[in-house]
């Protein structure tokens, strides 16, 4: 498995850069985890959006999805010119006219997803999640050859961060907050909250979603408790799994 970071941003991007959108490359297969802005420009730099095998959706807020519109629009063009390969697109069902777009549009084989489901993509699973967060969001876990990848989308503190980070080798994880910002009825993690999960647990942490207005130092500030095991994401890095 690889990662690369397309977007890392959230609930909006610093200049020139993108919010939450992630390519997961297992198997020779393409899975595209989110799609926020600026994800479609960014993709075409690793891979043709006609070679997605799947893609999924934690949620519909737009800092995930802004660009899920204008990948259909890339889509309907492909079509056109004779390509009718459909992404498989799991989401979970959100009842705003995002949802409607995704699960009517020609173009996806869409599967509504929710927590405690399994769903697969030939060798790969997909286990989801229910997270906490003010719309309906899922996290999920990836595993294939013995490799479990986990993503939290986006979340507070609950249940299912600690099964996400259960037995997985690597975890991106919101990160919206550093500790003197967080709140418990705020929408996001803190950075220092992925800090005690990653050493509870052993494995290697991939903080996104990070929120622009932090600076660099207090960022690596933030993770310093950490042992060199969780790291702040960086657009267009490839990491593996």
């Amino acid at each position: 498995m690889k990662l690369t970071v397309l977007g890392k941003y959230g609930p909006f991007p610093v200049s020139g850069g993108a919010t939450s959108s992630y390519l997961l490359q297992i198997n020779g297969k393409n899975v595209l985890l989110d799609c926020g802005a600026g994800a479609v420009s960014r993709l075409l730099k690793y891979v043709k959006p006609e070679d997605i095998d799947g893609i999924i959706l934690s949620h519909y807020h737009l800092d995930h999805t802004s660009d899920i519109g204008v990948l259909i629009y890339y889509y309907q063009v492909a079509s056109n010119n004779g390509n009718v390969k459909k992404p498989l697109v799991f989401c979970p069902e959100g009842g705003g006219p995002l949802y409607e777009m995704v699960v009517n549009s020609p173009y996806f084989d869409v599967s509504v997803v929710r927590g405690g489901e399994i769903s697969m993509l030939e060798d790969i699973d997909f286990e989801f999640f229910p997270m906490r967060h003010p719309v309906e969001c899922v996290g999920v876990k990836i595993s294939s050859n013995g490799k479990t990848f986990a993503y939290t989308g986006d979340t507070n503190v609950c249940d299912s961060v600690e099964d996400l980070y259960e037995g997985a080798d690597v975890v991106l994880a919101d990160g919206c907050f550093i500790g003197q910002d967080w709140a418990n009825l705020k929408p996001h993690l803190s950075i220092e909250h992925i800090v005690e999960l990653t050493n509870k647990y052993g494995n290697k942490s991939i903080i996104s979603h990070i929120n622009p207005k932090y600076t660099e130092e207090e960022l690596q500030k933030a993770i310093s408790g950490a042992n060199e095991k969780c790291l702040i994401a960086q657009e267009g890095k490839i990491y593996e799994i």
